[in-house]
């Protein structure tokens, strides 16, 4: 029963977020950032480009591939279980609601779940994948800032029995049994696409995330860039932000309006995190409203901006959804009560493995849709309008 109930949601969810996407895609390429990070970004894409030219998702789906099920105890009873969440960051407001609906599924189970913080260093958190392991945890869920810096540990975490879930698209670069999340390129297109529907023209700005982060950043670039390739704009200033930064993401901010000012018509921001630091730099020069924001993962702030008039749009990328079917994914297949067939999708690890994939799309978010969030359950009536 579980196993069917699981299996028929994940479908059902596929099915309806793969229709959300249809119409959200993108013009012909544009050109790309700054020199240095544009060959980076362009070296990476190429080594990825024929391993996901099958899928729109850019996921594979070839009936060949047949993932070989790893880590599978169908003879261990569910309350027996220990899971263990190793993430970046809480730096975003996402990422503290998620933590908090994996503990919540685990909770519901019957379930141990512990969890590690390595606030962006991956050295860190490869000892911190290690200690868990130690600790005996049979399902590991984790998400990093650097993808290959990790995947060593997460390959000797499988080999220790572990069923080691990324948490995010792996993209050939990290270790993984199993993988989820969204796909990057589209998330790009969603994040510029209200401004560019707007016919935003003019000079305008970019902050990009920490490149660090490997293909998945990449792919973000790309797709803001060629959802505005038909925009006639002229761009003053890119930058890659280290971490993330909502501090550097103003840094840069304040510099282009020192020299533009109000001539800039937006700063397209990769994040609601740096989008927040923009607002301040934008805020603190008197221009407030007359530069255009926009950015992902549909933090609190940058919904109450949103309603306010001074960011137009976020993506919701996972809400309380996500994070919920991936848990309760990894929890079925661990226990043999769900199997690579009951996944609609599969991807690439770091060792050139076909393994199952969860996809998962994001949803754009305006002053016109804000109850989208509130039904998602990710943020009440009350904390956003402050009723």
């Amino acid at each position: 029963m579980r196993r069917s109930r699981l299996t028929a949601l994940m479908t059902a969810m596929v099915l309806s977020m793969g229709v959300a996407l249809t119409g959200c895609g993108s013009g012909a390429p544009a050109e790309t950032g700054t020199a240095a990070a544009t060959d980076k970004g362009t070296e990476k894409n190429a080594e990825t480009s024929s391993k996901e030219s099958s899928a729109a998702d850019g996921t594979e789906t070839s009936a060949d591939a047949k993932p070989e099920a790893r880590n599978v105890t169908p003879d261990k009873a569910r309350e027996d279980l220990k899971i263990g969440v190793s993430f970046k960051t809480l730096q975003e407001e996402r990422w503290v609601l998620e933590l908090d609906t994996i503990e919540k599924v685990c909770e519901e189970n019957g379930i141990e779940c512990i969890y590690q913080i390595s606030e962006n260093d991956a050295q860190k958190q490869v000892g911190q994948i290690e200690n868990m392991v130690e600790q005996g945890i049979d399902i590991l869920l984790c998400q990093s800032n650097e993808k290959e810096a990790v995947s060593g540990a997460l390959k000797s975490a499988s080999d220790a029995g572990v069923l080691v879930v990324y948490y995010e698209k792996a993209n050939g670069e990290a270790y993984c049994d199993i993988s989820g999340g969204n796909d990057e390129y589209e998330i790009g297109t969603l994040i510029t696409k209200t401004l560019a529907d707007e016919g935003i023209s003019g000079k305008v700005a970019f902050l990009y995330g920490d490149p660090a982060g490997g293909t998945g950043v990449y792919n973000f670039h790309d797709g803001m860039l060629d959802s505005l390739a038909n925009n006639d704009l002229e761009v003053v200033g890119e930058q890659w932000v280290e971490n993330w930064d909502p501090s550097k993401a103003m840094s840069y901010a304040e510099n282009w309006i020192s020299i533009y000012g109000d001539e800039l018509s937006a700063i397209f921001c990769m994040n609601d995190g740096m989008a927040t630091g923009v607002s301040k730099a934008i805020d603190q020069a008197g221009l407030t409203g007359k530069i255009k924001i926009c950015g992902q993962d549909c933090d609190l702030v940058a919904v109450q901006r949103i309603i306010a008039g001074t960011q137009e749009s976020t993506i919701l990328k996972s809400g309380v959804t996500y994070p919920r079917l991936i848990t309760e994914a990894a929890i079925a297949y661990r226990l043999g009560e769900m199997t690579a067939a009951d996944f609609p999708a599969t991807t690439e690890n770091s060792e050139g493995e076909q393994v199952p994939f969860l996809s998962y799309a994001g949803v754009i978010i305006t002053k016109d849709n804000i109850d989208a969030v509130i039904e998602e359950g990710v943020y009440t009536k009350e904390e956003i309008y402050g009723e």
